[in-house]
Parts: C-alpha cells; structure tokens; sequence
C-alpha cells in the first residue's frame, strides 16, 4: 500500500514516484490523474511562493470583498492556514504528499537534485526556461538521473517565435481560436465570459504522455523529455474548425448551447433560475419528442434532419416556450421516458444532491485537520480491473517533510534538524 492510497490493491503506478512542480490548473490535473492510478506524487512547494494560487495573508474580511471566490473557503473563512483550504486548489490535490523546497536558495536546490535522483517523474508547467533559470533544466537533470521522465507545458513549446509567451488559458485560448466561437448564439463571442478549456483539457493529454513514456522506458530502459506545448493540444480538439476554414473558408461563429447539425439547446423552465439541456440527435429522438410535447404542427416542423437544422430557431422557441410552463424535474423525466436526451443544469448545491451521482458514489466524503469533513469529487473514469485510489483529500503544506527528507532523501537527523531550524524547511507559507 502506498503513503497516501486507500486501498491495497497494487495500482498500475505503485512504485512510480513524480515530482509535482505544477501551478494553477493544468499541471495539477495531470499529476492527481497520475496519483489516482497510485504514483506517488510529492508536491515541491516553496514557503516564500504562492505555490497554491493562495496568500497566507489572506482574511476573512479580505476574501470577503472578492465575490465569488470568497465561498471557495469551507464557511467562507480562509483560517489561519488558507493555503490548505482552497476549493480550488484542493480538488486537484488528492493522493499528493506535500515538501517544502526553496528552490532558489542553495538548500532547496540541492534537495530538488536529489529528489530527481530517486524519482521516476517530474512535471512541470512553469513558463517557458524557468526551470533553466533554476539551474535545474532538462539536461541537467536527465545527465543526473537519465531514467528520469521530465514532462514540461509550456504553453506554446521550447522554440518558435510566440515560445516566450505568458498568459494563462484564457489567454492562449483566444490565440488559438476557441474564445471566437465561445460566445452565446447571436451575440459576441465574449459574451460567455471567461473559458479555460486550455486548463481542462491538458490535463488528460499530459497524463497520458507520461504513460507513454514509462512504457517506452520499460523497452529502451532510458527516460526522456517530453515536450507538451498545451495550445497545440487545444487546436487538435477543434481540428474540424481549422479544416472548415482552411477547405471552405468559413469562421466559426458563436453557438452558444446550439449545435449546428442537431437541435440542441438549453431552456428556462417555470422554475426560477433552473434551466433544462435538450438535444435531438436523430429521426427517433424527433419522433419521440413530437409525441411527448403534442404541439400542434410541431412533427411535421423538423419532419428530416434538413428541416431540423433550417428551423433550428423556431423549433427551439416553440420547445422553450413548452418548457417556460412547466417544472423542471417534469420535463426531464417526461422525455426521458420517451427516450430523449435530457438532464437539468444543475447548479453546486443540486450537484451534491443529484441521485445519479450518489448512485454512482462520484463523491467521497474526506476529512482534513486544515478543512474538517467534505464531499470531494471523484474520479473522472473507472476500471473493471482495479479500484483507483482516492485516499488523503489534500497534502497540509509541508506535511510531509519528515518522510520525504528523512525516508526518501535518507537525509541525517541533524542535517534536517538544521534546515527546520534555519526556516527552510516548514510547513507554514510565509508568502
């Protein structure tokens, strides 16, 4: 059983140990799938950084003022230790050890060094040739350790003339495209507000790399440096637009919740602030809808998918008008039992009650002396051969200093005992 896992079960990754050097979203996405299927994942982290995307100095009163974000805390209050209560930060930070390493104090680098030389993996989503600046760059670390796997995200590769580019999704997202196309359906394509699909969708594509590359490294017995410019990625998500606009010469233009080929929408109900998803895929699933709202004219409106995509507007009003009167939990299960695609958009509290969910055990309940007892989400796929582990719901900051110094650096009692006693090692952020 590894430190951090649930279950006894020997996990696809047991015994592979990854070095966590990520920020933000993506790179830790990628690192808690790879816990998930049981490396163990230790968390770099430095006490004089924002390594969490959290301030140590961070109020109740401070966080109060900044809307939305303020209920990211369990009762809206970030505590004393804020770093360790983030929602945000925490739904990505299960199956993780946590060490403190400066990395830009000598102390810290060489700890990181000799982590490398015991580890398996590391991954990193810095910007572009910080880990150079560090003096802890690729080369270097694959000359130290040449079965290590040095997985980088840089958001637009190594090289090129747009490689030193910084910004965060959004900002790549816009580069690429997709914030043309992300607007509501005859409206601007800002309208929606911020996407940061970059950050959703690397994760998966970064994890799966890393497999790869481990498989590799059983048939060649040597590592490598795997280079996953995340923009590039994105672009292969909506290859169809590019090719569209390559071959025709047409943009894509603002959908919304619409679908170009299928009638597809979201719609108010009588209830207040609860909307319901409808989509119509095929000839059945018109057929089926027709009968279940018995508008009078309405099957022989989209009687073929031709009629279906010319009249997709007043098809879609004359659906929402239908819907307007009626309670959302009875549209669904109406057309459900006609056998079309339906579901409420559930809303954060409604999610932690939805029957489906709970069927399926998607939420697992965790404790934490830093956040007290919650519901965290699970895993986003299953195996018929093993249960994936979801065992700590977060590393405290620096929680696991002793193991990682002590039993996997075999640092000396006194070595360590120096470092803690200079402040270099800590499990309080400072910053």
């Amino acid at each position: 059983m590894t430190r951090h896992c649930d279950t006894d079960t020997v996990l696809p990754l047991t015994g592979i140990r990854v070095i966590d050097l990520t920020v933000v979203w993506s790179g830790p996405g990628a690192t808690v799938l790879l816990g998930d299927l049981g490396a163990e994942v230790i968390r770099v982290e430095g006490n004089d950084r924002l390594s969490r995307q959290v301030s140590a100095k961070v109020t109740k009163e401070t966080i109060a003022a900044t809307g939305y974000h303020g209920g990211t805390y369990p009762g809206k209050d970030p505590g004393a230790r804020p770093y360790d209560r983030s929602a945000v930060f925490n739904w990505h930070a299960r199956n993780k050890l946590s060490a403190c390493m400066n990395l830009d104090t000598p102390e810290g680098h060489q700890a990181l060094l000799e982590l490398a030389n015991v580890s398996d993996v590391l991954v990193e989503n810095n910007s572009n040739g910080v880990l150079d600046k560090l003096g802890i760059g690729h080369a270097r670390l694959r000359e130290r350790n040449p079965r290590l796997i040095v997985a980088s995200m840089p958001p637009l590769g190594f090289t090129g003339p747009m490689s030193g580019y910084l910004g965060y999704g959004p900002n790549f997202n816009s580069l690429v495209g997709i914030a043309a196309m992300d607007g509501y359906e005859d409206h601007e394509p800002d309208s929606a507000g911020e996407n940061y699909h970059m950050d959703e969708a690397a994760p998966a594509g970064l994890a799966f790399a890393v497999l790869a590359a481990l498989w590799d490294r059983e048939n060649t017995g040597s590592g490598c440096v795997i280079e996953f410019p995340q923009a590039e990625n994105v672009m292969a998500e909506i290859g169809e637009y590019f090719l569209d606009a390559q071959v025709n010469g047409r943009d894509p233009v603002p959908l919304g919740n619409t679908d170009p080929h299928v009638v597809q929408d979201v719609f108010p109900t009588a209830a207040d602030e609860r909307w319901v998803a409808i989509s119509v895929r095929d000839d059945r699933d018109w057929s089926a809808l027709a009968r279940a709202l018995a508008l009078p004219g309405l099957a022989a409106l989209g009687a073929t998918a031709e009629d279906r995509r010319a009249r997709s507007k007043p098809i879609r009003r004359r659906i929402g008008e239908w819907c307007a009167e009626r309670e959302p939990d009875d549209i669904v299960g109406l057309l459900r039992r006609h056998g079309v695609p339906a579901a409420e958009v559930l809303s954060e509290p409604r999610v932690l009650t939805d029957p489906h969910l709970a069927e399926r055990g998607w939420f697992r309940t965790r404790e934490h002396p830093s956040t007290g007892t919650h519901e965290y989400p699970g895993h986003p796929w299953r195996s018929e051969d093993f249960e994936l582990c979801h065992g700590r719901p977060l590393p405290g900051f620096g929680q696991d200093n002793e193991y990682v110094y002590r039993e996997v650096l075999g640092w000396p009692e006194d070595r360590y005992a120096d470092q803690v006693a200079k402040g270099l090692i800590t499990d309080h952020q400072k910053a």
